[in-house]
């Protein structure tokens, strides 16, 4: 019988189907998209795992918006599911740093996997999703596209604020300036990797060091951590899911009866 893991976002939703070890399905899907609603991705995922409902045996939810997930049989942390789903793909991760469109946090993780400190960041948008989202508007180009671009500067053009606000204004004074836009944004990356580097600061870092959240699709902000850290980092091959898979994780220790 299948399990589910469904995380709501700030930003989207992501469904995660488990069946005997494996992953069957996922699903992940904007709240600004249309039929955006925790049941309706279930549905998606569903279908594209080939099941019905009534091969579901347990749902546990996670995320921001956990609480609307009236047909989850358990809620979990954003914490404790980022841990699981990182553990299950990485077995020898250590570290979890999750890179979410309104917030950043670190887990570190024991020996034996299990979560052993953690530290968040939800009250500066410097180093969150939403912050490049808005910068990459700013400088018209697209949030896909706007860590090649940064890749393709030989140099950087300084961002030294921690702000985000004040951040904003210098990128739009070097804008005014006339500076290259690759430059600008190898820049803005460094400036948004110095400011996860604070969160990262608070917590023992031990390799394997796993990165997940959409924010871990950006291969220059990628670059920048590990330059930082001086390690390299191990990415999953879809970072937005790994807390859908935590909670559906969660769910094969004590699935409904």
């Amino acid at each position: 019988m299948a399990l589910a893991g469904i995380d709501v976002g700030s930003v989207n939703i992501s469904v995660v189907i488990l069946d005997d070890g494996r992953i069957l399905a996922y699903r992940i899907v904007g709240l600004a998209d249309e039929g955006s609603e925790p049941r309706r991705t279930v549905d998606l995922a569903l279908e594209a795992a080939g099941l019905g409902w009534g091969k579901i045996v347990a749902v546990v939810a996670t995320g921001r918006g956990r609480s609307s997930v009236d047909f989850a049989y358990r809620q979990s942390s954003e914490v404790l599911c980022q841990a699981r789903g990182a553990l299950w793909l990485f077995p020898l991760a250590r570290t979890v740093i999750n890179l979410g469109a309104e917030s950043s946090r670190v887990i570190s993780l024991s020996d034996d996997g299990r979560v052993k400190s953690f530290a968040t960041n939800d009250k500066c948008a410097a180093g969150s999703g939403l912050f490049l989202e808005s910068m990459a508007y700013l400088m018209g180009v697209s949030v896909a596209e706007m860590g090649e671009l940064a890749l393709a500067a030989e140099t950087a053009e300084e961002v030294s604020s921690r702000c985000a606000v004040f951040a904003e204004s210098e990128v739009i004074s070097h804008v005014h300036r006339g500076v290259a836009k690759e430059r600008v944004l190898a820049g803005l990356h460094r400036a948004v990797a110095d400011r996860i580097l604070d969160l990262v600061s608070r917590v023992t870092i031990r390799q394997e060091v796993v990165v997940t959240g959409g924010v871990a699709k950006n291969p220059a902000l990628i670059k920048e951590l590990e330059a930082k850290l001086g390690i390299a980092v191990c990415l999953p091959p879809e970072p937005q899911i790994v807390g859908a898979l935590g909670a559906a994780l969660l769910a094969v220790d004590q699935p409904q009866q």
